[in-house]
C-alpha cells in the first residue's frame, strides 16, 4: 500500500487520539474498521482491525515512534481482531480482552473485567472496562477518563444500527448494554465503524427505540401471519422489505434475536427457520 493511501486512511482526533480506518469497506463495515490509538506515550490500541499485510503497515504508520503499552479488543470478530496477534508482536505488548474473547481466538493474554482501571501515558488518563454484551456475548466498551470518550466497537456504530447476531447477541443484553451507557454520560461516541457521535445520548436513546419498535413490528407480523405462514424470512419481508443477499443474512439473524427475546417472555408461535443453524461467517463486523 502506497504511503499517500496509507496517510490517507489516518486521521488526528486531537488529544493524543488518533484514528486508522482498514480498507475493509463494505455494507456492514461501512468505510472501514477503525483502530484506535488512546495517548501520547504508553498508549493502548483499541482493535488493530483485519489481518493482512496491508493493516499492519497501516498500524505502524498510526503509531509511529510512540510506545505502545497494550492491544485491546472489543470484541472477537476478525474485523477487529485479526491483526491482534501480529501488531502485539511487533510492537512488544501484549493483546487484552474479555476471557471469552480471548477463548474464541485462542489466544494467550491479558483478561480483562468489568471495572478495570487500564492506564494510559502512565497513569495521567485512564480507560475504564465496560462489559457491553448484546451484539455478541464478548463485547467490551471502553471508557477513556476523564475526557469520557466512549469506543463502543460494533455495539453502537457511527451511521445505521448495529446488528443483534443469534444466538451469541441478545436483545435484553443488548438493551441493557445500551442503558448502561446512557448512564455513563459519554462526551463524544468512537464507534469500530463510522465517523465519531457528537451527541452520544440522543443517538443511544435513539437505539434503545430503535429496537423496541422493531420488536413490536415482529410481533405485529407474527399476529397477523397464519399459522402455516409464519417464518423467519416472511417475518423479514413485511418488516424490512426488499434486501440486499448479504444483508437479508444480517436482518434475519437480528430477527431470531428479537425471537429470542419475545420466546423468553412466553407466547412465541412456531416460526419456521427460528431458531435455526446460523453461522456468522460473512457477516462480522
Amino acid at each position: 500500500m502506497r504511503v499517500e493511501e496509507l496517510d490517507h486512511r489516518l486521521g488526528d482526533l486531537g488529544a493524543g487520539l488518533r484514528v486508522a480506518t482498514a480498507d475493509n469497506p463494505g455494507p456492514l463495515t461501512l468505510d472501514g474498521s477503525r483502530s484506535y490509538l488512546v495517548g501520547d506515550d504508553a498508549a493502548v490500541l483499541i482493535d488493530p482491525g483485519p489481518a493482512g499485510s496491508g493493516q499492519q503497515e497501516l498500524l505502524q504508520r498510526l503509531v509511529g515512534e510512540r510506545t505502545v503499552s497494550l492491544v485491546c479488543l472489543t470484541h472477537a470478530h476478525s474485523d477487529h481482531s485479526g491483526a491482534a496477534t501480529e501488531a502485539a508482536g511487533r510492537l512488544g505488548c501484549d493483546v487484552a480482552a474479555s476471557a471469552e474473547t480471548l477463548a474464541r481466538l485462542d489466544l494467550t493474554g491479558r483478561t480483562l473485567a468489568d471495572g478495570e482501571s487500564i492506564p494510559v501515558d502512565g497513569g495521567d488518563s485512564s480507560l475504564r472496562v465496560l462489559t457491553t454484551p448484546g451484539h455478541t456475548g464478548d463485547h467490551l466498551s471502553f471508557l477513556w477518563l476523564p475526557g469520557r470518550q466512549l469506543f463502543t466497537g460494533d455495539l453502537v456504530v457511527g451511521s445505521g444500527t448495529s446488528v443483534i447476531l443469534h444466538p451469541d447477541g441478545e436483545i435484553g443484553a443488548y438493551l441493557a448494554s445500551l442503558e448502561r451507557l446512557v448512564g455513563e454520560e459519554p462526551a463524544v461516541i468512537l464507534p469500530g465503524h463510522g465517523e465519531p457521535v457528537t451527541r452520544p445520548g440522543d443517538l443511544l436513546q435513539e437505539y434503545i427505540e430503535h429496537r423496541l419498535d422493531r420488536e413490536a413490528q415482529i410481533e405485529a407480523a407474527l399476529a397477523e401471519l397464519d399459522d402455516g405462514a409464519r417464518s423467519v424470512d416472511a417475518i423479514r419481508d413485511r418488516v424490512y422489505g426488499r434486501l440486499p443477499p448479504v444483508i437479508d443474512r444480517a436482518a434475519n439473524a437480528s430477527i431470531r434475536a428479537h425471537l429470542r427475546h419475545i420466546e423468553m417472555r412466553g407466547g412465541l408461535p412456531p416460526v419456521e427457520g427460528y431458531p435455526g443453524d446460523f453461522h456468522a461467517g460473512g457477516l462480522e463486523w
